[in-house]
């Protein structure tokens, strides 16, 4: 099978990462791959990886004239792809050699249309004191609550390991341009792999099976764990709901957030709790405190979301 992996990018700021993006990507066993870099609205940064990678048969630069956003460019790259398998990957992260080789190979065992893996994170330096792991999905790692340690259907897994049959994408077509980040950070509205996946699932019967065994690893710098900028990440994560629950033709839409509350306020929270009293840990009382103000931020950016929508309706 060849595999199609697309990465996009759009800032010369993370030339670094994305070299080490790349070169992770050109070590895997699995051979039978091209490596499609989108530029999304960088004229500069396209000729520097033109520059590094234009004599290599197996990467090919898209440049894209203005910033329109990730799920623009994931679109773009899709309609540049080959492959029989298109997969998606972010500039900052870094893939296990045999990443491709496990996504392949459940395709070929389970007769699957879409597969994903685990994404672990790379903290730079170190992971804040106040980051519980129930709140890996605000920087794009796989974190507690997820799924269990098995290959199973998901709705979806994080963009950054997720991989779809090119075929899915002709009967389903593209991710919804509404959603994903955009415009250099001035949107942070979330969702299309979600969007995308019950779309996929509901016109053709099969979801995404996550494989544990497909590793990537994803980089989290300083300045992304930010206590500001993590609970307005959570609250675009409510909003992005919202918008989600409108999209979607499924009534099970939000099944995964439901669930993941459910266990947040019966298993998580009074664990915590537990931890707390028994510890007296001021680390588990800081992980409480933030667990507690995000999952109210998600809960107001749910609500305004399902305002706006009320008021167009």
């Amino acid at each position: 099978m060849l595999v199609s992996v697309i990465v996009c990018t759009h800032s010369l700021d993370n030339f670094q990462n994305l070299i080490d993006a790349v070169d992770s990507l050109l070590n895997q066993t699995h051979k039978e791959m091209e490596i499609i870099i989108v530029v999304d609205g960088n004229e500069e940064l396209y000729h520097r990886i033109v520059e590094d990678y234009g004599a290599r048969e197996s990467v090919k630069a898209v440049s894209m004239k203005e910033n329109m956003g990730v799920s623009i460019a994931r679109n773009t790259g899709i309609k540049a792809a080959h492959g029989d398998i298109i997969a998606f990957f972010d500039d900052d992260a870094i893939a296990e050699e045999k990443w491709i080789q496990n996504l392949v190979a459940t395709y070929q065992e389970l007769d699957a249309i879409a597969v994903g893996g685990k994404i672990l994170p790379i903290w730079l330096p170190k992971k804040p004191d106040y980051f519980p792991e129930e709140l890996g999905w605000l920087v794009g790692m796989t974190g507690e609550g997820f799924a269990e340690e098995k290959v199973a259907e998901v709705r979806n897994t994080w963009e950054s390991n997720m991989s779809f049959k090119k075929e899915v994408f002709e009967k389903v077509g593209l991710f919804n341009e509404k959603l994903g980040f955009a415009k250099g950070g001035t949107s942070y509205i979330q969702g299309p792999a979600a969007e995308f996946s019950l779309r996929m699932k509901y016109k053709l019967g099969k979801g995404v099976i996550y494989n544990p065994e497909a590793v990537i690893y994803h980089k989290i710098p300083l300045h992304k764990t930010e206590v500001k900028l993590l609970l307005k990440r959570s609250f675009y994560q409510g909003y992005s709901k919202a918008m989600l629950k409108e999209f979607s033709p499924s009534s099970k839409a939000l099944n995964t957030e439901k669930s993941y509350l459910k266990d947040l306020l019966f298993i998580y929270i009074p664990r915590r709790i537990k931890g707390i009293f028994s510890s007296n840990s001021t680390k588990e009382i800081k992980q409480l405190s933030f667990l507690a103000a995000a999952i109210i931020s998600v809960g107001l950016g749910f609500l305004y979301g399902y305002v706006k929508r009320y008021e167009h309706e």
